[in-house]
């Protein structure tokens, strides 16, 4: 059986929480356009950049300004 067969096959005996799982993972695995990779790297270098009371203050900022967004401006 090839090697894509026997994969399929095991997957139809997971549940539907296990496939959104291996589905994540695959998608982790497929190669990212130049752009994504940059998004990305930028992510890795700036997360965890605010404490804890800095973010909750960002957050809180964020929260209340999403509320008066004007889609019409």
């Amino acid at each position: 059986m090839a090697t894509v067969e026997s994969i399929v096959k095991e997957l139809s005996d997971l549940s539907d929480a296990k496939l959104e799982e291996v589905s994540r993972f695959v998608r982790g695995l497929l190669p990212v356009e130049p752009s994504q990779e940059k998004a990305r790297a930028a992510l890795r270098i700036t997360a965890g950049c605010l404490d804890g009371e800095e973010g909750a203050e960002f957050e809180r900022a964020v929260r209340e300004e999403a509320d008066r967004i004007d889609a019409d401006d």
